[in-house]
């Protein structure tokens, strides 16, 4: 469960949409742990969606839960997982079919910058995520 707090504690926050069954969402998550680690004190926040956790008929899936829960302590991923609401991030999430996807939202929960399709699981993606990071924090 969150709320729009979660985007409050930070000046901008990196929500990372991943699946817990696509290999580069999972394989990115230790390169977003180290840029959590390393932007949390300059105001950058990280958090992941889980879109899997919830089915097509808008309900929970508990057995995927456990499984993003799992893959959280495996990657020693500090930042929080979320499942989406009922909403879908006010339809936010809506229509996503490429994962991983990456996007910025500011302190008052808008969303800002250009999302980012596709993992960043080199030093060359995850160089070009601090340049965008960098670039709308100058905004």
């Amino acid at each position: 469960d969150y709320t729009e707090k979660v985007f409050s504690d930070y000046d901008l926050t990196l929500v990372n949409v991943f699946t817990t069954w696509c290999s580069p969402c999972v394989n990115e998550i230790p390169e977003l742990e180290k840029l959590y680690e390393e932007m949390k004190e300059k105001g950058v926040g990280v958090v992941g969606v889980v879109l899997d956790t919830v089915g097509d008929d808008g309900k929970q899936d508990d057995a995927t839960v456990k499984k993003a829960g799992v893959l959280q302590e495996k990657t020693k991923a500090s930042y929080p997982f979320l499942i989406p609401d009922s909403t879908m991030m006010n339809g936010r999430l809506n229509g996503i079919s490429a994962f991983p996807e990456t996007f910025f939202v500011d302190k008052e929960g808008n969303i800002v910058g250009e999302p980012l399709m596709g993992g960043i699981d080199d030093q060359a993606n995850y160089d070009q995520l601090m340049e965008q990071i960098q670039a709308v924090i100058n905004q």
